[in-house]
């Protein structure tokens, strides 16, 4: 994309060090500014936003195992599709909503998502947890009144989701388990 626009080149840690932010704010981070045109290209041919999307290890078994209890699940992403992002990794019949960026004012660290993930869940904030590997998802946890569990395997630092709000931090999905016992 950056050779596209002719733009400086971006390095894997530069992009991931923005990938949680929503689009506007992310490109700003890559290039201190926002072109429309930008995500425009990148929603067209950066594949709908299939670049880059993994199934952590873990996953599949943790999402049948909360179905399995009759929890409701939901996704809030800054991604604009979240729909399509869960289709892609087969993950979509698992959730019974999705909250992108597009269908709020705000995205994380604002806790608009989650709100419209609660009102949509008909869910308690005192009985739901979020689970996020970026500051900014606990700040979204504990603006919006539920628990974070703030995950390492993301890559974030333990201290830094700490700071942001976390409730608990996990080492990743396979830790998460006794939450729900």
């Amino acid at each position: 994309m950056a050779r596209h626009f002719g733009l400086k080149p971006v390095s894997e840690a530069e992009a991931r060090a923005v990938l949680h932010l929503e689009s506007q704010a992310l490109w700003s981070g890559l290039w201190g500014r926002y072109d429309q045109a930008w995500q425009d290209f990148f929603i067209t041919h950066m594949a709908e936003e299939k670049y880059g999307l993994t199934v952590a290890e873990g996953a599949r078994d943790l999402l049948n195992d909360l179905k399995k209890r009759g929890l409701g699940l939901a996704l809030a992403t800054n991604r604009d599709r979240p729909w399509d992002a869960l289709a892609d990794t087969g993950l979509a019949p698992y959730f019974d909503t999705a909250v992108g960026v597009l269908e709020v004012a705000r995205g994380k660290p604002a806790p608009d998502m989650l709100w419209l993930a609660l009102e949509r869940l008909r869910a308690d904030p005192d009985q739901t947890i979020f689970i996020g590997d970026a500051p900014t998802d606990m700040m979204a946890a504990a603006r919006s009144g539920v628990r974070g569990v703030g995950l390492l395997e993301g890559g974030a630092d333990g201290r830094e989701l700490l700071d942001a709000g976390a409730w608990q931090i996990r080492a990743g999905l396979s830790d998460l388990a006794d939450l729900w016992d």
